[in-house]
């Protein structure tokens, strides 16, 4: 049996039956063992400190997962939901994270360098002390997104809606900012456009 049909057949037995743990458990192995899970349930999974370099994820459901700490870099994380994760300190550079649900995750302290967020949900998230440098959040939804102490130099936040987004002490020298325009050297807390 390949690992796709693998993959999918542990999918098929978490939608058909009412409890999921053992079938979460499956999923576990098979990505830490493959670093392939497409379309998986991971609700609550314990990947804390796990190596899942370039792990193929697209439409994996990551709810209320333990991520600490785990290094995800480049990971294909498209479409995913990451509803209430916990991903302090995790490594996030290079991820792929466009369109992914990602609302009251915990990304304290994360890298998330070069990360593309486009149209990912981050409402509530709390990004405090994570590195966003040249990550893009283009068209991405951060209301309410705690950002204090982050550093977004050179970030792109073109068309974000940036609603009650808390940015004290943010480093945000050279950030495009949602209407385009940059945000001048030495900015932090606020984006100075200048005159």
């Amino acid at each position: 049996m390949t690992r796709w049909m693998r993959c999918f057949l542990l999918l098929g037995m978490a939608v058909a039956s009412p409890g999921h743990a053992d079938n979460t458990t499956g999923s576990v192995e098979e990505l830490l063992k493959s670093g392939r899970c497409v379309r998986c349930n991971l609700t609550g999974a314990d990947l804390q400190q796990a190596a899942l370099k370039s792990a193929m994820l697209q439409g994996s459901i990551l709810d209320q997962a333990n991520l600490t700490g785990a290094n995800l870099s480049a990971a294909r994380l498209f479409k995913a939901k990451m509803r209430q994760t916990n991903a302090s300190r995790a490594n996030l550079q290079q991820a792929l994270l466009r369109v992914a649900d990602m609302s009251g995750i915990v990304l304290r302290g994360a890298d998330l360098q070069r990360a593309d967020l486009s149209q990912a949900n981050l409402e509530g998230a709390d990004l405090q002390d994570a590195d966003l440098r040249k990550a893009t959040f283009e068209g991405a939804f951060l209301k309410n997104a705690r950002l204090v102490g982050a550093d977004l130099r050179e970030t792109v936040f073109f068309g974000a809606n940036l609603d009650g987004v808390d940015w004290s002490g943010a480093q945000l020298s050279g950030t495009y900012w949602f209407n385009g325009k940059r945000c001048r050297e030495g900015s932090v807390g606020q984006c100075d456009l200048g005159p």
